[in-house]
């Protein structure tokens, strides 16, 4: 993946951002250079999941929020499901009809209340997304095998400081 190696013309990974004469933006530093790196790259790899799975990106997406759903415990329906994944019911219904018939995922009554519906990934769906993506999770997996308990006491503060921000974001705050 060595032309993913940085991003910007080709710019060294010390060049920091371009100068834009923008007031406001902050200058990032090295960890939100790297932060930047690892979610473009995450990007990508989503891009070409979905296309080794031969599915669309929005699919895989569908998948993964039902299957994260349900191993937290709250399964979710087509429409939390499209609210997840940000597109309007009549999208996500119709992304949940097309899984439904790939046989990646199945409808069932939800379990406290009959009109609704919950949805849950078929064996055959799960396996063939994990064909794909067990390999990538088991190099991520492994990312963190050689820090020491200090770096890995200051990374996982960095992630949670990360989702403290992107949640500050979400509600609409600037305190992050």
């Amino acid at each position: 993946m060595k032309q993913h190696q940085h991003f910007g013309a080709d710019a060294p990974a010390d060049a920091g951002p371009p100068a834009s004469g923008r007031e406001g933006v902050p200058e990032a530093d090295d960890l939100s250079k790297a932060l930047r790196d690892v979610l473009t790259l995450t990007q990508l790899a989503r891009a070409a999941l979905a296309e080794r799975l031969g599915m669309p990106l929005t699919n895989v997406e569908a998948v993964e929020h039902v299957l994260m759903a349900k191993g937290a415990g709250t399964p979710i329906g087509p429409a939390e499901l499209s609210r997840r994944l940000g597109v309007t019911t009549a999208a996500g219904t119709q992304s949940v009809n097309r899984l439904v018939a790939e046989g990646h995922v199945v409808r069932a009554p939800h379990p406290h209340d009959g009109r609704r519906q919950v949805l849950d990934v078929t064996d055959s769906g799960f396996h063939h997304v994990m064909a794909e993506l067990a390999p990538l999770l088991t190099v991520l997996f492994r990312a963190a095998d050689d820090l020491t308990d200090a770096e890995r006491a200051g990374a996982g503060k960095y992630m949670e400081n990360l989702v403290a921000a992107y949640r500050a974001y979400l509600e609409g705050r600037q305190d992050g």
